[in-house]
């Protein structure tokens, strides 16, 4: 490998975004450096790191630093009667049911979310909140939340012992928009009424309004 350039995913891992958003700021020029060999888009390392450290002075990925649950899941889906033998399974089901619009490997994305389950469980009274892997980042347009309720409840070895019922699914744009919601749903997932409300599985309108009002009350917004 030609180590003065690099390509657009190890740009994209520096940059903590996507893929997809790379080649959009390289074709409205907001990217410099940028020289295509062999058809591929590739950039000079020394150069892009200098323009990086810079660029990171002004914040100019459109970082969304008030990026609330509500907004997230409002910007994924919500799924019911996920079904499966164990939790792999069901991560498999719940991964197919991806909109082919998200453009994702969707194996490289389970195996990295399984990385993270393989280290401790992100389950907790009966809710998984699953996330790729820091150190196996996969990025997507915009940060959002797939939601989705098992059939039945299923043993994801949780620490509490509890089977899992529901699942949050973070599928993030870039590394602070992941924290920023990894800790939101951590506050959360304190909340006994909250966990309460989320088990009792209600229409997606009444999710969203369950939701935004809890998150309104314990974050101020």
């Amino acid at each position: 490998m030609d180590k003065t350039f690099i390509t657009v995913k190890e740009l994209a891992d520096k940059l903590g975004i996507s893929e997809k958003t790379v080649y959009r700021m390289v074709n409205d020029n907001r990217i410099p450096f940028a020289i295509k060999i062999g058809g591929q888009w590739r950039f000079n390392v020394d150069k892009i790191e200098k323009w990086i450290e810079s660029q990171q002075q002004g914040s100019d990925f459109k970082i969304n630093y008030q990026i609330s649950v509500i907004e997230a899941i409002m910007q994924g889906s919500i799924f019911y009667r996920l079904h499966g033998k164990n939790r792999e399974e069901i991560l498999s089901e719940l991964l197919n049911m991806l909109p082919s619009i998200y453009e994702i490997d969707i194996q490289q994305l389970k195996a990295s979310i399984l990385y993270r389950e393989s280290i401790v469980s992100s389950t907790l009274n009966g809710i998984a909140y699953m996330m790729p892997d820091f150190e196996k980042p996969i990025f997507f347009e915009k940060t959002m939340i797939i939601v989705a309720f098992l059939e039945k409840p299923k043993d994801f070895k949780a620490l509490d012992g509890t089977k899992a019922e529901a699942i949050f699914l973070v599928l993030p744009a870039n590394r602070i928009e992941q924290a920023i919601i990894d800790m939101k749903l951590r506050r959360l997932s304190m909340d006994e009424d909250f966990v309460a409300g989320i088990k009792k599985q209600f229409t997606r309108q009444e999710l969203l309004d369950f939701i935004r009002d809890f998150e309104n009350k314990i974050f101020g917004r």
